[in-house]
């Protein structure tokens, strides 16, 4: 184990590549905003609301996983590994409240937020404060038997920590480092610049671990923010989730990019160049797959065969009484995003009064929400345990 701490801005370098990211890189970064762009009208306002709070709890689902932290997203686990089920829900409550409060900052601050703002040391202690404030004595001890204060950067600790076998710069050089990576990120103006680097950000703001723990959900959760800055993060897919899926290179890249230059040909600074390219790089590819997961899915006529299967098949709407013709209802209900009472019960092909008892029985099922018994107006429900079932692999363990 190094017994010294490195100290200086010096290594960060390169901050940024030199001269520039490659093109087929820049192609991509200039592709993805027209991807989003497509994926976000896919489905209207309201089916795309309630997809949101669904897409939180999958965040927060796979970020607790990459940290090794299973939280079971339909909260009906039986299983506690280390930990008891309820402590782990509350964790998982307390990141999904953390995000949904942090977007809402990010909307409604709007054009008061800067681009450089999103790189501020104050912000990532508003981020991490509010990631941790709810934890328990439990979540919050460290391994030292000390505590984690939420929001206290590591300078202000005056505190060293060691991440395996990787010694964190010295607490000194924490809020030198952050302010250089906010110099440096927050005043680029390419927007296709500025996508690539949030994602070398990524890397950096991990390897000056700015806060004693905590420090991978922090960093997963920035990211998050700074793409939604960017408009690219719709509410239709999860970053977090392809980290999951492809842990171990996650991880591999990560440590590839804490590493020296590889020699005279691999950048000026004292960090590999050609290791930061390959993490950005792995990074946005990511935000391709997901993006091209989702967009997969939620096809219409994929997703309307996998409606009739799930309502013809599933134990939970055959033991309900559910008839297979509400899957056309429920199709419609889900690409409008809202119908009347009178339209769904015509949708279904249905008598009128077996219609208005099969609605009756997707309300409380929660696949149906309807704001009163007589309201005019109904919209889709996404309850996680149907979800999961329409829209394979959402939550799923992956090996790494």
């Amino acid at each position: 184990m190094p017994q010294e701490f490195i100290s200086g801005i010096e290594w960060l370098n390169p901050v940024m590549p030199s001269p520039n990211f490659p093109q087929r890189m820049l192609d991509a970064a200039e592709h993805l905003p027209i991807q989003a762009g497509r994926l976000s009208g896919l489905l209207p306002k309201q089916t795309s609301l309630r997809l949101a709070g669904l897409m939180r709890i999958t965040s927060s689902y796979y970020s607790n996983l990459i940290e090794g932290q299973y939280t079971e997203p339909a909260q009906l686990s039986p299983r506690a590994p280390r930990r008891d089920v309820k402590e782990l829900n509350e964790l998982a409550m307390s990141h999904i409240g953390a995000q949904e409060a942090l977007e809402r900052l990010s909307r409604q601050a709007g054009a008061a937020l800067e681009w450089r703002d999103f790189f501020d040391p104050a912000l990532l202690g508003r981020v991490h404060r509010r990631l941790f404030e709810a934890g328990n004595e439990q979540d919050l001890t460290l391994a030292d038997g000390s505590r984690l204060i939420p929001g206290q950067l590591r300078d202000e600790a005056q505190r060293n920590v060691f991440v395996g076998n990787h010694a964190a710069p010295a607490w000194d050089s924490v809020m030198p480092m952050l302010r250089r990576l906010q110099d440096v990120y927050g005043r680029l103006a390419d927007p296709r610049l500025k996508l690539l680097g949030s994602l070398a950000y990524h890397h950096r703001l991990a390897f000056v671990h700015p806060f004693a723990d905590g420090n991978g959900r922090l960093v997963r959760m920035v990211t998050h923010l700074q793409l939604h800055k960017l408009g690219l993060v719709t509410p239709l897919w999860s970053l977090s989730r392809g980290l999951a899926r492809h842990q171990a290179e996650y991880y591999a890249r990560l440590r590839a990019a804490d590493q020296p230059r590889r020699g005279d040909l691999d950048g000026r600074g004292l960090l590999s160049q050609s290791a930061l390219i390959e993490f950005v790089e792995f990074m946005l590819q990511i935000c391709i797959d997901q993006m091209a997961y989702v967009e997969k899915q939620m096809g219409l006529g994929a997703l309307r065969t996998r409606l009739e299967r799930v309502v013809g098949l599933e134990p939970t709407f055959v033991q309900a009484g559910i008839k297979p013709e509400m899957a056309r209802a429920l199709h419609i209900l889900l690409t409008q995003g809202e119908v009347t009472r009178a339209d769904f019960k015509v949708y279904t092909g249905l008598i009128d009064k077996t219609a208005g008892e099969q609605l009756k029985k997707l309300v409380t099922l929660g696949v149906v929400e309807a704001p009163s018994a007589k309201s005019r107006q109904i919209y889709p429900g996404l309850p996680v345990w149907f979800a999961q079932i329409i829209f394979p692999d959402l939550h799923r363990r992956f090996s790494g």
